[in-house]
């Protein structure tokens, strides 16, 4: 198949949508198909292009603002008409981004049939304008392309009946969870543990990811080694000046399975995601996670290996408290979130069934 794969950014800007993308654009290729990659491309994160990816410069400044919205100039959104008349199938991940827009309407024109992969529902700004701004989106543009893609997947069940109370669509809707390198994310052979638990936190420092709520159970937690992996947005942790926490820069993969490893605990309490990949990746490599009871609801299969919360403050810290109790009493516990995750989450398996339903699609 000739298959044009449109995302909202590269890998190098760091997120989970890019990470799936590049995982299916490494996929299809090495199942023989040619693939076409448009995506985002920011000016301080060029991206390591392979011969058939078409990076298109963006402007990415709300970000600054937690809101990631990358702006096309009108020149580049035109140009994606050639790429998606080459095509036989395209498959576009989220309905709101303006690449992702633009090719789409580029697909009525040529008459292309459409894979949508959902991967968000609504997110809970704090900013009442942000919340507005989503709202409508999703009511006018959003719900526009997903009742007129030919194919929409989601990434849970919980964004999946959060959008099928809402959109009539052409045909069944799947959920297709998300898959990761399983030969790369995994425990390390000497699993000794430190003096002081390690609790880990990997994201961009932003609203929607919970950061906020993180500082007091630093603060509460004296005993605990906290680090921080990621990049600073409306959130800035450096400036609490925690002795006990530690922020490092985002990094390749390689890298950041070592810490994943290396940590007790990882703690994201992001809010209004599928499932976020950074805890399928932890969960790979043995790590417990403590995530939203909302989030975890999305994939109700795996609740028993996860650790939840309201994400009332309250709450939350009880859960941590919990969830470190069982980490330092259980010794069979990181086997068995290993083992979950590596059977669940494989990579192939992932571009196997979406292989299959972009297959059925040019049928």
């Amino acid at each position: 198949m000739r298959i044009l794969l449109a995302s909202n950014y590269y890998p190098e800007h760091v997120g989970g949508i890019e990470t799936v993308a590049a995982t299916l654009a490494s996929g299809y290729r090495e199942r023989g198909h040619e693939l076409r990659w448009i995506a985002g491309e920011i000016g301080s994160r060029p991206h390591a292009r392979r011969r058939d990816d078409v990076p298109v410069r963006v402007w990415n400044g709300i970000e600054r603002l937690g809101f990631p919205y990358p702006l096309p100039s009108p020149a580049a959104a035109i140009g994606l008409d050639r790429h998606v008349a080459w095509s036989e199938v395209v498959h576009l991940h989220d309905s709101l981004y303006a690449l992702n827009v633009a090719a789409f309407i580029a697909t009525r024109r040529r008459r292309r049939p459409v894979l949508l992969t959902q991967h968000v529902a609504k997110v809970p700004y704090p900013n009442p304008l942000f919340r507005g701004l989503q709202s409508a989106a999703y009511a006018t543009i959003g719900r526009s392309v997903l009742s007129r893609a030919e194919q929409v997947v989601f990434v849970s069940e919980r964004v999946q009946g959060w959008f099928e109370s809402r959109v009539t669509f052409k045909r069944p809707t799947h959920v297709i969870e998300n898959g990761i390198d399983t030969d790369l994310f995994q425990p390390h052979a000497d699993d000794r543990r430190g003096s002081r638990p390690l609790l880990l936190f990997v994201g961009r420092f932003v609203e929607k990811k919970g950061v906020r709520l993180l500082r007091p159970l630093i603060e509460a937690t004296p005993s605990c080694d906290w680090l921080f992996i990621g990049r600073a947005g409306d959130v800035n942790p450096s400036t609490w000046r925690l002795p006990n926490l530690r922020l490092l820069a985002p990094m390749q993969p390689a890298q950041l399975r070592d810490y994943y490893a290396g940590a007790d605990l990882l703690v994201l309490p992001s809010s209004g995601e599928g499932f976020p990949v950074v805890a399928q990746e932890a969960m790979a490599c043995g790590t417990p996670v403590l995530l939203s009871e909302s989030t975890a609801a999305g994939l109700p299969a795996i609740h028993d290996v996860v650790f939840t919360s309201t994400l009332a403050r309250d709450d939350l810290e009880d859960a941590l408290q919990r969830a470190l109790q069982t980490v330092t009493s259980d010794p069979g516990l990181r086997r068995r979130v290993a083992s979950c995750a590596r059977d669940r989450w494989r990579a192939d398996t992932m571009v196997a069934r979406y292989e299959e339903q972009l297959e059925g699609l040019v049928r």
